[in-house]
């Protein structure tokens, strides 16, 4: 009879992560430390109850894995040029100047170059988990405010890969001198160059027709399979190169950042990255040594403050050096001092390769857990003076402090059709923003060519659409024929996206009814001018005279 003892380890971490994220979601601590605290719940320093936790933490493993690789996704070019030079000066002098003090006073308490080098990188991180979530949800992440402390977060994200082929250099070594660590990242930079040179090529030669061939095939589980074996493949060649796991699914996400793919790839990989990131989280928290930590209460706290206090004043006097308002300055130090999820990796890879004294780990992380537990009253200081500044200039803001990006207002066409083209040709002559959405990969890979915004996926798929930007955009129009895709948009957009105007084709009469009984705010019967009558739907009587270039 075969062993089921496992199941019962499974069994309770579900429990406990059951129990625990939606408490500490409820308290507006974040699902971060819901799975923290589950973990340490079940774990040698709670009730004992896990037997076969080595197998639970490399099966964790993966969780950081596809996280770095979702991450790469985001990484277009577009998004990096975006944001402009002084806002990724303050990322990386944010990342360098708060890596610096830390790994120095690391230093000066007597620790080694490598372990104050990686303790330097784990505590320059902030939340991405927490932060971005509450920009997003107070409508701020696409504000000149948002966009430098998303910028902070995004260089920061980057910076994990140098840690992490630092910490997979280290592991083994004796570099404990100042040129024998440059002489083993050194090495490591090589095989880098190496493995990200495959990669690329293999990416350029190889992955993009392979991706044509499984579109084509129209089969979501071979999609699944192929974002799942290029995400763990990546991976598995730059481990092989002496690297890490993290660092090659990073590489591949970048990869396939440009390419139409790269929203249906990340919607695949998303019940994968959270599943498994909430179990590596149980995993951090079951190593978490609550006893060692109420050991030395002096040294949490010590370490918790000048984590906060710390980097809110690097933060706050990069931004202000760099010529942001004192306020706004302060702002973002305050909503980036805690420690980040990022932190909890490093130190948790560092110290499963002997690379941090154990006392000193279990001390830091407590702190970070801490950091995260003081976030929300943070937050809300913040939000408070972010406030009180929108007062303060409500008489003489022209507007300009308040600037959106590109990707607010615009239009979300589903289907590039014969209706479809007719729609984004109105849409482009008007000089109104917009995306879209196709499932054929042949006209996808051919519109793409000649400069057409568009992107591979499903439109009733709502990890797409949040990609896209729905809940920021003006309207979805569902110009696709194919049935069923009308009534799988309308069913995503009343439970994700309920403000966004939704206007699709129909058949019949008797189609038109019910999707006017599942929310779209119009409707538009077949014919040749389904194009036109879509877009009129979005105009106003100043816009009635535009031209229309048919």
């Amino acid at each position: 009879m075969p062993d089921t003892s496992f199941l019962i380890d499974v069994l309770q971490l579900l429990a406990a992560a059951i129990i625990c994220v939606p408490l500490f979601q409820r308290l507006g601590l974040g699902s971060v430390l819901g799975y923290l605290v589950a973990g340490i719940l079940v774990g040698p320093s709670g009730f004992g109850l896990i037997s076969g936790a080595e197998i639970l933490k490399s099966l964790a493993e993966l969780g950081v894995v596809f996280l770095l690789f979702t991450i790469g996704l985001e990484l277009t070019f577009e998004k990096l040029s975006g944001f402009g030079a002084r806002k990724f000066a303050l990322g990386l002098g944010q990342v360098s100047v708060t890596a610096l003090l830390a790994g120095t006073v690391t230093y000066m308490l007597g620790h080694g170059i490598a372990a104050s080098a990686i303790m330097g990188g784990a505590v320059a991180m902030s939340s991405t988990a927490i932060v971005v979530p509450l920009l997003a949800g107070q409508s701020r992440l696409s504000t000149e405010f948002g966009q430098s402390a998303f910028a902070i977060l995004l260089v920061q994200d980057i910076a994990m890969a140098p840690f992490l082929v630092l910490i997979e250099t280290l592991h083994g070594s004796a570099a404990e001198t100042g040129m024998q660590l440059v002489q083993a990242l050194g090495i490591a930079g090589v095989k880098a160059v190496g493995a990200v040179a495959v990669i690329v090529a293999i990416g350029r030669f190889v992955l993009q027709p392979v991706f044509h061939m499984v579109a084509n095939a129209r089969s979501p589980e071979l999609s699944i399979g192929l974002a799942l074996l290029v995400a763990l493949g990546t991976s598995f060649i730059t481990e092989h190169a002496g690297l890490s796991l993290a660092f090659g699914a990073f590489l591949a996400g970048m990869l396939l950042a440009e390419t139409e793919f790269r929203h249906q790839v990340a919607a695949d990989i998303e019940p994968f990255r959270g599943l498994l990131l909430g179990l590596f989280f149980i995993t951090v928290g079951m190593s978490i040594d609550i006893k060692t930590a109420a050991a030395h209460p002096a040294a949490v706290l010590g370490v918790t403050l000048a984590l906060l206090f710390g980097k809110s004043i690097v933060v706050t006097g990069l931004a202000r050096l760099l010529g942001n308002g004192p306020w706004d300055s302060l702002r973002l130090g305050l909503l980036l001092s805690q420690g980040g999820e990022f932190a909890f990796v490093l130190i948790g890879l560092a110290a499963a390769a002997t690379l941090l004294p154990p006392e000193m780990s279990q001390i830091v992380l407590a702190a970070i857990g801490a950091t995260l537990i003081a976030m929300p009253g943070i937050a809300k200081i913040e939000e408070r003076i972010g406030r009180w500044l929108d007062v303060r200039s409500a008489s003489r803001r022209d507007g300009a402090d308040a600037r959106i990006d590109d990707l607010t207002g615009h239009i979300i066409v589903v289907g590039q059709g014969e209706v479809g083209k007719i729609v984004t040709r109105l849409l482009k002559a008007w000089d109104i923003d917009y995306l879209t959405l196709d499932r054929d990969a042949r006209a996808v890979r051919a519109l793409r060519r000649d400069g057409e915004p568009i992107y591979f996926g499903d439109g009733n798929d709502a990890h797409i659409l949040h990609g896209l930007r729905a809940d920021h955009a003006r309207a979805i129009i569902v110009a696709a024929s194919t049935p069923g895709t009308a009534e799988g948009v309308a069913a995503v957009c009343r439970h994700s996206f309920p403000h966004v105007r939704l206007i699709v084709r129909g058949t019949t009469e008797q189609e038109v009814l019910d999707l006017r009984k599942l929310g779209v705010t119009a409707t538009v019967q077949e014919s040749t001018e389904i194009g036109l009558r879509l877009v009129g739907a979005l105009q106003d009587d100043s816009q009635a005279d535009l031209p229309i270039p048919l």
